[in-house]
């Protein structure tokens, strides 16, 4: 309750002035009781004025708009409600927001507020002034059930005695609003005689007044919503006794999890028997070290195993939960205003409970809305929801708003809502175990411990946006349908979206989320469509007569701007004079479907220009010029990847939109550049040295298959992102790559000792073993075949090695080191995409389930970027070790510096980081018609909301934008 929208009510009558009570419920329309204003006579007009505490408001002329006859309270006392306007002039309404209408559900009592001015608050020295007086107590809703009346019980404060004569002290109070909490849910009408008491009022229901004939037609008419939900019951005893957090039904700790802890407890115990071994007991006798080394090692594995337990003490919980609240609530906060389009103005949608169908929920509110969705949520039992409705109906919005809402709570100790897209989550690994990662990645510093301790004991709520998306088009549900089977799993809170074609089409298949309530979105009705527009508007004036064609489904405007999306682009339009006046040629025009389209188009015209004006908040636009982003949107919408139907724009497949060989032909010719100063800078080195003929040309031969390898591969149609997955190293999977080159490289050396000795096969199978094993375990997909990979990759890496030692292994065992990382990045070259590609033919070789490093679109380009770099660092080390050491290769710093870098860029970006290279290939093919800096305009049409992330890829704000683009580009 405000109580700045009281109003007090005087109503002239023929035999005396009536006095009551009102409520502002909109700009200018009050609701009061029927009686009070019932015998003011036609034409004169009832004075209110709002409440002001320093008595400097003024009476104001009103108008009674509803009911429009007479009213036999005797008969039907439940209609005592009327609605005044007011009309004068010099009316200026209060500011706030809207109201809202509840309706008291189940059979508990319910605490209540209300403030009115009753005869018992008259001030005796003058009588016409009347001070105010709460209404304060609770709402039994088991009371006088058959009079259709809400029974309002005063137990806190001042109770006035009944007057002499049977009247009441509490007149004057009629047409009080009855409030519980921030839901209007009654208007006193009159106090009921039981005895000697005066403390029983009875109220009229709101929902009884808007089944009403006219009365919901009068609100609309004022831009009120006709929206009842239910008041929260208080919490029985039985649920107060429930604990606060519902742990989550986790599944037991993947076997990667121990695997990464035995490891770990091994290298630990391992480590700390060498360092009692031989360094703390080095010189104690055998029968006292070994001992002493074994309790070492067993006390270092048991820290480790006891560190790394899936389990957190109650403070270090408490704080990890806090720490994840707050990074959270940063990033609700942001997304919200880009979902928003850069405002704060929200569109109120309303959304309906859906009948269940068998396995619903306890208990689920009918209706709820946009700035209700908290109260909705924690009304429900169990916590689990489904939103479901059309593409642009609000399915993220809604959730985000819901994470928002729950974060902004003060005092909140429940569970953390944390937002995640489905789009990059693979069912082969198990739910718990992606989203720990992502939990630990983006959230708790990469604690995976941490993360699972929070899942497990219910402090994280998951709200998962875009099960529709976790298939492509065409390609069936079978990942949604898996994701669903794994959702079912659990019994804590969680939050579902989807659209509704879909989620309808898998409830048919038997695939739904059990134990949840389904809600739909609806169409955003005229009351809020105007509200909306109004508040968002920065010149209302320019909004002059949209208002009645937002009710008329039968004009243009009305059967458009029906849809959140749609209703953000006319919020978009009329922010200039110009789009407001275009929207104002469209009034009266009817609804024929060529006028909605044109409609449509109009208001998807004005949407790059409205975003591309300066932001207050991000300082000066970095591409003002609106008509340059429109055609470079264009040029991405007409080549996104998938075809006509596609909808994922990924950095690291941008070639199409320099043509089908711009691209991949300059990351080609990039290659060359990048290693042709290696081979200068060589070639000077070894001139310097007296190394031509013999052993530069050789030398300079032997690297010349490694610069034809990376050309060809930055060529490829689809190249798989390299990344530096660190996590690995603590890994099964990591170790067994590492030993698999371990293993590789005791197999290459054998066949070398006899040939150039013990040193050159050594030193070539150890550069193999460690390029090959660190390689395919740091940058290298899960999901490869090992024996198409050491197939071909083994006698790649053979047949240079053989060639090196042949030709110049008389140098040196540097050309071993040399020919085995050559040889070991030659077999990763080839053996790779064998390996993926025998995969793909077993149904297999997809890309790592949301790998760590790659939350993001931009992240592939990023994690390939620094893939190269740590290779280039590598080799330029190397490089300066053998242009500072080897004597046929030895200069001075002036040299080896620049050799060294060159090198270090020859191996780095010149071979490692393909996509790096075919995306600056776009960069250059498309001068002219994209900006030199193409990632940074993506982040800038994804900051301003013309872009949506899902995954690893980013998509068009709506398939609206993108049809609108392919369609202006094929004109």
């Amino acid at each position: 309750m405000e109580r700045s929208r009281v109003v007090e009510v005087w109503a002239p009558s023929p035999d005396r002035h009536r006095v009551g009570t009102g409520y502002l419920i909109s700009s200018r329309l009050v609701l009061t009781a029927h009686h009070a204003v019932a015998d003011t006579p036609a034409q004169q007009q009832v004075r209110v004025r709002l409440l002001d505490p320093t008595g400097g408001t003024t009476w104001m002329a009103a108008e009674r708009v509803w009911p429009a006859g007479p009213v036999n309270l005797t008969v039907h006392p439940e209609q005592d409600g009327a609605l005044l306007r007011i009309v004068d002039p010099a009316w200026r309404p209060p500011g706030g927001e809207p109201v809202r209408f509840g309706r008291i559900a189940g059979e508990a009592r319910v605490p209540c507020l209300g403030l009115g001015f009753p005869d018992a608050a008259t001030d005796r020295a003058r009588p016409r002034r009347r001070d105010t007086l709460a209404v304060r107590g609770h709402v039994d809703p088991l009371h006088a059930l058959k009079s259709g009346m809400v029974t309002v019980h005063v137990d806190t404060g001042i109770v006035p005695r009944r007057a002499a004569g049977g009247g009441s002290h509490w007149s004057g109070a009629s047409g009080t609003a009855v409030f519980c909490g921030s839901l209007l849910v009654a208007v006193l009408a009159t106090d009921r005689k039981i005895g000697d008491t005066a403390n029983v009022l009875d109220a009229v229901p709101v929902t009884t007044l808007l089944a009403l004939p006219g009365f919901r037609r009068v609100l609309d008419e004022e831009g009120v919503r006709c929206f009842a939900e239910d008041v929260p019951a208080p919490m029985s005893s039985e649920e107060a006794a429930e604990p606060a957090f519902s742990p989550l039904a986790m599944a037991p700790v993947s076997r990667a999890h121990r695997a990464r802890t035995a490891a770990a407890a091994g290298a630990a115990a391992v480590l700390a028997a060498l360092v009692v071994l031989l360094g703390l007991l080095a010189r104690q006798p055998e029968a006292v070290r070994l001992p002493a080394a074994a309790a070492a090692g067993t006390l270092a594995a048991w820290a480790v195993v006891r560190v790394r337990r899936p389990r957190w003490p109650g403070a270090a919980r408490a704080a990890a939960r806090q720490a994840l609240a707050e990074t959270v609530r940063q990033e609700a906060g942001e997304r919200r205003r880009q979902l928003l389009g850069r405002d704060t103005v929200a569109i109120n949608v309303t959304f309906t409970t859906l009948p269940d169908t068998g396995r619903g929920p306890r208990s689920a509110p009918p209706a709820g809305d946009f700035e209700g969705i908290a109260r909705y949520f924690a009304a429900l039992r169990p916590q689990r929801l489904v939103v479901t409705g059309g593409p642009g109906a609000g399915k993220t919005l809604l959730a985000n708003e819901l994470a928002h809402r729950l974060l902004a709570q003060e005092r909140s100790e429940g569970p953390v809502p944390v937002p995640a897209g489905l789009a990059g989550w693979d069912t082969a690994t198990p739910f718990a175990d992606w989203f720990a990662a992502l939990l630990a990645r983006e959230y708790l510093g990469g604690s995976e411990t941490a993360a699972r301790d929070l899942l497990a004991f219910g402090r994280v709520l998951p709200v998962l946006d875009g099960l529709d998306e976790m298939d492509e088009a065409g390609t069936g549900r079978r990942h949604a349908a898996a994701a669903l089977a794994q959702f079912n799993e659990f019994t804590g809170p969680l939050v579902l979206t989807c659209r509704e074609e879909d989620y309808t089409a898998l409830g048919r298949d038997g695939e739904r989320l059990l134990d949840c309530a389904t809600v739909r979105i609806d169409a955003v009705g005229a009351p809020d469509r105007r509200h909306y527009l109004h508040q968002r508007a920065h010149d209302r004036s320019r909004l002059a007569g949209l208002d009645a064609e937002l009710s008329e489904p039968d004009t243009a405007l009305g059967a458009t701007l029906g849809s959140p999306w749609m209703l953000t682009l006319a919020s978009i339009t009329s922010q200039s004079e110009e789009g407001a006046r275009v929207l104002r040629s469209f009034i009266g025009v009817p609804a024929c479907e060529a006028q909605v389209r044109r409609l449509r188009d109009v208001l998807l015209a004005r949407l790059v220009p409205t975003l591309c004006r300066p932001d207050p908040g991000h300082g000066a636009q970095p591409y003002p010029d609106a008509e340059a982003v429109t055609r470079w949107l264009r040029l991405f919408a007409a080549h996104l990847h998938g075809g006509p139907a596609g909808r994922d724009l990924a950095v690291h497949r941008l070639w199409p939109v320099a043509g089908p060989r711009a691209a991949r032909y300059a990351a080609a010719a990039l290659t060359l550049v990048c290693w042709l100063p290696a081979f200068v800078l060589l070639a000077l080195c070894l001139r310097q040295r007296g190394g031509f003929p013999f052993p530069g040309t050789l030398l300079l031969l032997l690297l010349v298959p490694a610069p034809l390898v990376a050309a060809w591969g930055a060529r490829a149609r689809a190249i798989q992102p390299r990344r530096v997955l660190h996590q690995r190293l603590r890994s099964a999977l990591g170790w067994q790559r590492i030993g698999l080159g371990a293993l590789l490289g005791c197999v290459l050396m054998p066949p070398l000792v006899p040939l150039f000795g013990a040193g050159y096969a050594g030193a070539a199978a150890t550069a193999f073993a460690l390029v090959f094993g660190f390689g395919l375990a740091l940058s290298v997909r899960a999901d490869i075949d090992r024996r198409f990979l050491v197939a071909g990759g083994l006698p790649v890496a053979l047949g240079p090695t053989v060639a090196a030692g042949r030709l110049a292994g008389p140098l040196g065992d540097v050309i071993g080191v040399i020919a085995g990382c050559g040889g070991g990045a030659l077999a990763l070259a080839v053996g790779v995409p064998l390996g993926l590609w025998a995969a793909r033919r077993a149904d297999g070789g997809a890309p790592d389930p949301d790998p760590p490093g790659a939350p993001t679109p931009l992240a592939p380009l990023r994690g390939d970027a620094a893939a190269g770099l740590v290779a280039g660092v590598i080799v330029t080390g190397i490089a300066l070790y053998a242009t500072l050491s080897v004597p046929w290769l030895r200069v001075g710093w002036p040299l080896a510096v620049p050799t060294s870098l060159a090198c270090g860029l020859a191996a780095g970006p010149g071979f490692v980081a393909d996509v790096t290279r075919q995306y600056a290939g776009v960069v250059l093919a498309t001068r002219g018609r994209l900006p030199w800096n193409v990632v940074g305009f993506l982040r800038w049409c994804h900051r301003i909301g013309l872009l949506r992330s899902a995954g690893t890829v980013y998509q068009f704000r709506h398939e609206d934008l993108l049809a609108w683009l392919r369609e202006r580009e094929r004109v």
